[in-house]
């Protein structure tokens, strides 16, 4: 028996999406299609499920990558003579 076929609507009702973001980002990122038409598609759901995997491991490689955590910079030491530092107060006393 053959497998039926998912027509545009149904993969953007299985992803919870709009049908734009199926015709316009998902094809682009790799989802496999069956043209029918100039503007209609059709999907084999094996295929919808292996973009399914990938999307899942395009989540996992992004969240690893921004949890990495980066390590704070060092505060520059400022250096400055104490012995400077009395006599230019003393200078600028008001008498």
């Amino acid at each position: 028996m053959k497998e039926q076929l998912l027509t545009t609507k149904e993969v953007a009702n299985y992803f919870k999406v709009k049908e734009t973001t199926v015709t316009q980002k998902f094809i682009k990122m790799g989802l496999k299609y069956i043209p029918i038409g100039k503007r209609d598609y059709r999907y084999s759901p094996k295929d919808v499920e292996e973009f399914a995997e990938h999307l899942k491991e395009l989540a996992q490689y992004k969240l690893i990558k921004t949890i990495s955590i980066k390590r704070k910079t060092r505060s520059k030491k400022i250096k400055f003579d104490l012995e400077k530092r009395r006599i230019n107060l003393e200078q600028m006393k008001v008498v």
